[in-house]
């Protein structure tokens, strides 16, 4: 008789674990924290002490030929393998935490086209951008996270911030910096949720996005954003901030709302259009191979299609394309 195999233990679902039941709510020693990351003392320690624990690089500015749309210059920290495995674990076991309705981003089963959705059928809409995100959590408000919700004493928050921070501030090339940073500002967060529900008005938020909509977004609503957040050390970038009244097409995280219904961005179904000429010979390919567009045509195509049903049948098209392209 052969023994039974050892069945795999199950994760436990996102979105349904409270914090107090956390593996790293209460941790209170270097062995408990080793033991919740999966890793040994010594490993932890070794972690702790490394001054190589990140690679550093910079995304050059670049503009996409088929859209003209440009791409800053990014300086990224990335972290390396070790510290990444330990990224992953903390990132997993925060996904489990309950988290709030109005979060959007960086959890599972929502996306920028949930976003949007949220917002359908508004009359008015105001969206709102932080400033230098990532940049702006800094490892005091990392470690105030952990002590003050995680309930850890201040040597073991100490720890997982130093293992959570890259040069005293969120890393920008972690997996993690998504998710953990809502979860430290989180109390930020409930407030901007707290004063859209005075003004009867949706709220959400996409990272660092901030969304408002419903009958009338009030003329106070900005400066009352900019005062909750530069109370917990964020900025607005003001040159992001945007009002659309009734009537006029929202730009929600990409998306266009208008008339209770979400359409693909004029910009997109251009940049379509040009990758399709492209293929057929009669636009400029910019270096791609005819293999190459058909790849980026299906994927800007797909992704039409989430936002928009009409896009279906193409985007099936364009992936059959891919997968079993007709023979000359």
């Amino acid at each position: 008789m052969q023994p039974k195999k050892k069945e795999k233990a199950k994760r436990k679902p996102d979105n349904q674990t409270p914090v107090n039941q956390c593996r790293l709510y209460k941790v209170t020693s270097p062995k408990r924290l080793a033991e919740a990351l999966n890793l040994s003392v010594s490993d932890l320690n070794e972690l702790l002490i490394c001054t190589k624990n990140y690679r550093f690089f910079d995304i050059p500015l670049s503009v996409n030929p088929f859209t003209g749309k440009t791409r800053k210059k990014r300086s990224v920290q990335e972290p390396t393998q070790k510290l990444r495995r330990v990224h992953n674990r903390i990132l997993s076991l925060l996904r489990r935490m309950s988290y709030p309705d109005y979060v959007q981003g960086a959890v599972k089963h929502r996306s920028y086209q949930t976003n949007a959705e949220a917002h359908k059928g508004s009359r008015e809409a105001a969206t709102f951008d932080i400033s230098s995100f990532y940049g702006s959590t800094k490892y005091h408000l990392v470690h105030d996270f952990f002590v003050r919700v995680m309930c850890c004493p201040s040597d073991i928050a100490g720890k997982l911030a130093n293992l959570t921070t890259c040069n005293g501030a969120m890393s920008t090339g972690s997996p993690l910096s998504p998710l953990l940073s809502f979860w430290v500002a989180k109390k930020m967060f409930d407030e901007c949720h707290t004063l859209a529900g005075s003004y009867n008005l949706k709220f959400t938020c996409y990272i660092d996005d901030l969304t408002f909509s419903g009958e009338k977004i009030p003329r106070i609503l900005k400066s009352k954003i900019k005062i909750i957040v530069s109370r917990y050390g964020y900025k607005l970038a003001e040159h992001k901030t945007r009002n659309f009244k009734f009537g006029q097409p929202a730009h929600i995280t990409g998306i266009i709302s208008l008339n209770k219904k979400l359409h693909v961005p004029f910009s997109r179904l251009m940049a379509v259009r040009k990758v399709t000429n492209a293929i057929e010979g009669n636009g400029e390919s910019f270096g791609f191979t005819k293999e190459e567009l058909k790849k980026k045509l299906a994927g800007m195509v797909g992704e039409a299609a989430t936002i928009d049903s009409r896009f279906d049948k193409w985007a099936m098209y364009t992936r059959n394309e891919i997968v079993d392209p007709p023979t000359s």
